[in-house]
């Protein structure tokens, strides 16, 4: 996490992936490389061609989603992106 608050852009990123976790296998264990991979493609969803603006909202995303603890699931970890994008 950083000293900023997330920006408007990454907060409706988090809640995004957030939401896509409770739709795609609430169940299931969360990875970090899957936090990773989230991160990479809703910004590049939200962006498009524009790599500077992906590289800059991964990293905003990276620096406000939390770490992934082993054992955690998709739903458990939705619930702490929504936490982190209040």
């Amino acid at each position: 996490m950083t000293g900023q608050p997330p920006s408007d852009t990454c907060r409706t990123l988090l809640l995004q992936i957030a939401s896509y976790l409770d739709r795609s296998r609430p169940e299931s264990l969360m990875w970090p490389a899957s936090r990773d991979l989230l991160v990479g493609q809703f910004a590049a969803e939200h962006y498009g061609i524009r790599r500077d603006l992906v590289a800059e909202a991964e990293a905003e995303l990276l620096a406000h989603a939390p770490g992934v603890v082993p054992g955690i699931k998709r739903s458990q970890y939705a619930e702490q992106l929504r936490a982190a994008a209040a």
